[in-house]
């Protein structure tokens, strides 16, 4: 407003020297020259030094406006720098061409550049003013570029050794800022010190492996008590009357085969091998499940409609055996789900490059307490069950790419979903 003002004036007062000018011009063509030149002499006099005058104000006011500003600009400034040096993170400033130009003292202590120069220097450089942490430094100099040649702010997780020993992990976000040409202006990189949260995580996560692995123990001798107790038995009678009859013999060879069969499924549960992987049409390996199961389904008057109408012709890849053993175990929980009279409908469908399998049964459906559990192993609800079906089946569909779950109906009854990824050369396959 007072600039805006003073400018004003000043045109006013220079509108009034050329007035004066003109008027001393029609005074000498008039011929009263001299009566007018010491008037004009007088007038421009103080016209001119109203007008510095006015100059000097001016001046004043725009180098008061600039100090303030220069001075704002410095407590800012300032500020920044008390706010960089208070956290408790990893702070660091770069130009475009990767030079440091200013860190706070968290960065210093970490790097141990503290007391030493680095401003103006490299990750490079800084490798030869610190050895120690020569690998460190080059392998910023590559996220440095990652994070370039990306042109937006990038977030990853660094750890390395300190000089104190420890093993540090670092939260980094890193944010390129360029000119208006496109050309490399500055780099900021922040990183927060996480190795706590990653050793508690580390901690807990030990703790369930613990915790899963007496679960596992407590079923398995569960399991494998009971026949051995039987075989114990018959051996105790072989030792007093000699050789058992041949039912006997029979008895104790199937409780050894209930061992083997423990056995062989804790093997797929602790790690799912594919031992065969092909390409194969999972409507297919439902409808071969399907006529595998339809004589027990019949045996309860369960019927299983299958809709054959989408999904057909899609390929899986994987272990066919494995796949087929998880439609027969789902399909087996929903018939005895139903324990007479009932309907299971199959569903095949594609949903998101995923081929999906609703298996749909009409039976009282889950309890909602049981949702949570129905995976864990060794539980069940059944009088002969082991409850290592379910858990067997999540690990085999999760080796293949995919995911199990399961749902209640609005109309009563449950629906396992198996999602399997399609094949992605489905169409040459089809083809030959």
């Amino acid at each position: 407003m007072l600039q805006s003002y003073t400018f004003s004036q000043i045109k006013g007062l220079i509108g009034i020297i050329a007035v004066v000018f003109f008027v001393q011009i029609v005074f000498i063509v008039s011929g009263l020259n001299s009566w007018f030149s010491t008037t004009t002499y007088i007038l421009i006099e103080s016209v001119v030094a109203i007008t510095l005058f006015w100059l000097g104000i001016m001046i004043y006011k725009r180098a008061q406006s600039l100090r303030n500003l220069f001075r704002e600009m410095e407590e800012e400034e300032f500020k920044m720098s008390a706010m960089i040096q208070s956290m408790p993170d990893f702070v660091c400033f770069k130009d475009g061409e990767g030079r440091w130009i200013r860190t706070n003292d968290f960065g210093l202590e970490l790097y141990g550049l503290k007391g030493k120069h680095y401003i103006g220097k490299t990750d490079g450089e800084l490798g030869d003013v610190n050895p120690f942490f020569k690998e460190a430094f080059d392998y910023c100099v590559m996220t440095d570029e990652q994070t370039w040649q990306k042109g937006t702010t990038d977030r990853s997780e660094e750890s390395f050794y300190v000089e104190s020993g420890e093993y540090k992990s670092f939260d980094v976000i890193k944010v390129p800022i360029f000119h208006k040409d496109g050309s490399r202006k500055a780099l900021i990189t922040i990183g927060r010190d996480i190795s706590q949260q990653k050793a508690a995580e580390e901690q807990l996560l030990r703790r369930e492996k613990l915790s899963v692995a007496g679960e596992l123990a407590s079923g398995i001798a569960h399991e494998i008590k009971n026949p051995l107790t039987s075989l114990k038995g018959y051996v105790q009678l072989m030792k007093e009357n000699g050789p058992l009859s041949d039912e006997r013999v029979e008895l104790m060879a199937s409780e050894i085969d209930r061992i083997q069969s423990i056995t062989e499924e804790l093997l797929v549960l602790s790690k799912p091998e594919l031992k065969k992987q092909e390409q194969f049409s999972i409507c297919d390996s439902v409808e071969y499940v399907i006529n595998f199961m339809k004589h027990q389904a019949a045996a309860r008057n369960i019927d299983i409609e299958v809709n054959r109408l989408q999904a057909k012709d899609r390929y899986v890849y994987g272990d066919r055996n494995q796949i087929v053993q998880v439609f027969i175990n789902l399909i087996k929980n929903s018939i005895e789900a139903i324990e007479s009279e009932g309907e299971i409908l199959i569903k095949p469908a594609i949903e998101n490059k995923m081929i999906q399998i609703e298996i749909r049964d009409s039976g009282p459906g889950i309890p909602e307490e049981m949702f949570d559990k129905i995976s864990e192993p060794f539980y069940t609800t059944k009088e002969k069950g082991m409850g290592l079906g379910l858990t067997i089946c999540h690990r085999i569909v999760q080796a293949h790419g995919g995911i199990l779950t399961f749902e209640n109906l609005s109309e009563g009854g449950t629906n396992a979903i198996v999602k399997l990824p399609v094949y992605k050369q489905e169409k040459t396959l089809t083809s030959s």
